[in-house]
């Protein structure tokens, strides 16, 4: 059953990824943790590596449909680094409650992002914008990635759209180039824990995100982008406030 259960996850992981570029980690923490009984620091690591491998899989399609552009790409991870690393070292001590509700409240700022992209209008053209911003989103998001296990695409995706004005697209594809690159190097960052976790799950996961990944981002046309954001913001809300009520009253 564990093995059904861990490669269903998978593809879901990877249909997320692949269809809106973003959100991979907030379905696989909540999933290690709840359905596979790992610990917050283990979930997070594990969550790393899956969306990285589904991230990356995922961006090879829209590299080859010309969406993804990958200086801007690198130059957004390489900026993020500092608060890459800062985030891996925070996640070895700050309490494991604490990293759940936290985790609940950018699940609810994906959630804010994601419904705010579905409601932006395209743009034709690149938006100059000032030049810290740039590397103030990137650290952000990096120190996310090390102290939750998130790619950050959910905060990627809006910001090349609403700051940059990338096209949807774009947007879309080359937010995976960084999220891989990201979960990639935070797990990295995060190797003296990687002996604590069982990888049999993960890399059944990583097996059934290959699917999803690849597969979504090649039958992506033709389906609503708005309302797969709206749906998928809705569901984000749910997942927190489940966690939240979780956390404070069901584990007392």
């Amino acid at each position: 059953m564990i093995i059904a259960e861990a490669l269903l996850v998978g593809v879901a992981i990877g249909a997320v990824l692949g269809l809106i570029g973003a959100g991979g980690a907030v379905v696989a923490v909540p999933a290690f943790i709840y359905l596979f009984g790992f610990t917050t620091l283990q979930a997070t690591t594990a969550s790393l590596a899956v969306v990285a491998v589904s991230a990356g899989t995922g961006a090879i399609p829209r590299m080859r449909l010309r969406q993804v552009r990958l200086r801007q790409a690198v130059i957004f991870w390489a900026l993020g680094i500092v608060g890459t690393f800062a985030g891996a070292r925070l996640a070895t001590v700050i309490p494991e409650p604490v990293v759940v509700g936290g985790f609940a409240v950018v699940m609810l700022g994906a959630a804010v992002a994601m419904w705010r992209k579905s409601s932006a209008v395209e743009s034709t053209e690149d938006k100059h914008t000032a030049r810290w911003v740039l590397p103030v989103v990137a650290v952000a998001i990096g120190l996310l990635t090390g102290i939750f296990g998130v790619g950050g695409g959910f905060l990627i995706v809006p910001a090349l759209v609403l700051v940059f004005g990338f096209p949807f697209a774009i947007a879309t594809g080359t937010s995976l180039v960084v999220v891989a690159l990201n979960s990639l190097t935070a797990l990295v960052f995060k190797f003296d824990t990687w002996g604590e976790i069982a990888w049999t799950v993960p890399m059944l996961v990583i097996v059934g995100g290959l699917v999803g990944s690849v597969a979504a981002s090649t039958l992506n046309h033709g389906i609503s982008q708005r309302m797969l954001e709206r749906s998928f913001a809705v569901l984000l809300v749910i997942l927190a406030l489940w966690m939240a009520i979780e956390t404070v009253f069901l584990s007392q």
